[in-house]
């Protein structure tokens, strides 16, 4: 079987959090026991999306940084603690989530590669399972996963057929078709070949979203899998965080 690579883009400057300027990859989401201790650790919310991919089969990860996440690579050092081997490569350009992902294409471009935001959680935790099966089996370039939502208008929601052929891909669309959203990806070599060309005609600041509706709709082969009874938060976003007095 093809070996899978996971890539997460950590290298934006959370504007929507300002003045927070900590790292929100590692904010604690709840506490752990360890080891069956007395003892309790902060589970950190970047710790979700390992979790979720080390549950898919995919240990080899590549993590997007900037200059001003060094925590980060501090936290996590070369993952072996959370049963991966992590590299980082660099990205202070802040130009947008696209421009991020892009950053991978020199070291993956040949590989099958598994993408998550590490400032999301998500349900259920073997989604990439089941997105990466759905790769294998439709010979698929590129397969999103979709998540119920009643905000659509914030994510990017996805219109796709009987057959989990994906027809269109909105960004934060004001008046949503469907209530769902595209959370996670898997994707292979064509998908990045297809990415790298379109790079010339991304601006700044261009979400992802854009590019896999173009591969809709250009003749790549992008299937999804619809997880109806999941879920999906944006944890940047004020009204997805839960307060307890």
């Amino acid at each position: 079987m093809e070996k899978i690579y996971g890539l997460l883009p950590a290298a934006g400057l959370a504007t929507r959090m300002r003045p927070f300027r900590y790292p929100k990859e590692l904010l604690p989401i709840h506490y752990q026991f360890v080891d069956e201790t007395e003892y309790v650790r902060p589970k950190l919310l970047i710790e979700h999306s390992l979790e979720a991919l080390n549950l898919g089969g995919v240990n080899d990860l590549y993590i997007v940084v900037p200059e001003w996440k060094p925590e980060i690579m501090r936290y996590l050092e070369d993952g072996a603690q959370f049963g991966h081997s992590i590299s980082y490569l660099y990205n202070s350009k802040a130009l947008g989530l696209a421009d991020a992902l892009l950053s991978g294409y020199p070291w993956l471009c040949d590989k099958i590669t598994c993408f998550a935001m590490p400032d999301t959680i998500f349900s259920p935790p073997t989604a990439f399972r089941d997105i990466i099966t759905e790769l294998q089996t439709k010979n698929a370039d590129l397969v999103l996963g979709i998540f119920p939502t009643d905000e659509a208008q914030h994510f990017g929601p996805v219109e796709f057929d009987a057959t989990g052929k994906v027809l269109q891909v909105w960004e934060k669309p004001a008046e949503p078709k469907v209530n769902n959203a595209w959370g996670i990806a898997v994707w292979n070599s064509r998908f990045w070949d297809f990415f790298k060309s379109e790079a010339a005609a991304l601006e700044p600041g261009v979400s992802i979203t854009h590019t896999f509706n173009r591969a809709a709709r250009q003749g790549l082969k992008v299937q999804s899998v619809y997880f109806e009874n999941g879920w999906y938060k944006d944890i940047g976003r004020i009204n997805q965080i839960t307060f307890n007095n």
